[in-house]
C-alpha cells in the first residue's frame, strides 16, 4: 500500500525541521505544503536534504482546508492509496504514524482518525470543548466521533474522492467527519499523544464560533 504524509505548514520555523527528521525513519513519501509562511518555514524544510520530500507551495496564505487539498491533491495524483495528516508543529507524534499504517494496511477501513481523548492528558477546556463538539455533531448528524477536530488522521483514495471539503480554514476537519458519516464510509478512531509546546496556539472562540455557523450550513446542505 502505497501511504504519503501530507503535513500543512505556516509559520512553524521552531518545529518542522524536527518532525520532518523524525518521520523521515518511516521512509515514507512526505508532501508539504507552505501556507503562505512569513517567516523561514520555507528555508528550513528546503535546508533538508530528504530524497522522499516535496514542497509545495502557497503564495499566499489560503488556510488549513486549502492546503491539506493541495497535499492531497499531489499525493493521489503520484499514485498514493492513501495518506495520513499530521501538523507541521509538533504536537502529533511520529511514533504514532505506526497505527496508522497498521490500520490503513488490513484494508478494513475508509478512514483513520485519531483521538486525543483516551487517556492522554488533553487539557481540560480543550477536552470539554471537544466533548461538546462531538455531541453536536452527533445529535446534527447521527455520527459519533470523539475528536472531532484532531488534525492527525488518514484518508484512503476512496474516501478521498467521496469526502472531499470545501472549507478552506479551521473547519476542514469537522467538514471532513461529517461529509464522511454521510458517506457512510468505514472508520476507525485509534489513540494518539499531543505534546502541547504552545497553550495559545490552536482553534480560537472566533474560530471555534465560526466553524459553528458552517456546522449549521452544512446541516441545510450537504445531503
Amino acid at each position: 500500500m502505497k501511504i504519503f504524509v501530507v503535513i500543512p505548514l505556516y509559520n512553524e520555523q521552531r518545529h518542522v525541521v524536527k518532525v520532518l527528521k523524525e518521520i523521515q525513519k518511516y521512509k515514507l513519501p512526505v508532501v508539504v505544503v507552505d501556507d503562505g509562511s512569513v517567516d523561514g518555514s520555507v528555508e528550513k524544510v528546503k535546508s533538508l536534504k530528504q530524497n522522499n520530500l516535496t514542497l509545495l507551495e502557497h503564495k499566499v496564505n489560503l488556510g488549513k482546508g486549502a492546503a491539506l487539498k493541495t497535499g492531497a491533491d499531489y499525493a493521489f495524483g503520484h499514485i498514493a492509496d492513501a495518506v495520513i495528516f499530521m501538523d507541521a508543529d509538533g504536537q502529533h507524534e511520529p511514533n504514532d504514524l505506526n497505527k496508522f499504517i497498521e490500520v490503513l494496511e488490513t484494508h478494513k477501513y475508509d478512514a483513520v482518525l485519531g483521538s486525543r481523548n483516551f487517556g492522554y492528558g488533553v487539557p481540560l477546556v480543550r477536552f470539554i470543548g471537544n466533548k461538546i463538539a462531538s455531541v453536536l455533531i452527533g445529535f446534527l448528524f447521527g455520527l459519533y466521533v470523539s475528536d472531532i477536530i484532531c488534525g492527525f488522521r488518514a484518508l484512503t483514495k476512496k474516501a478521498y474522492e467521496k469526502i472531499k471539503w470545501e472549507s478552506s480554514g479551521y473547519g476542514v476537519e469537522t467538514e471532513m467527519i461529517i461529509r464522511l458519516g454521510k458517506s457512510k464510509l468505514r472508520y476507525h478512531e485509534i489513540p494518539v499523544e499531543t505534546l502541547y509546546h504552545d497553550n495559545v496556539k490552536g482553534v480560537t472562540i472566533l474560530d471555534a464560533l465560526g466553524i459553528f455557523a458552517q456546522v449549521i450550513q452544512w446541516k441545510l446542505t450537504i445531503k
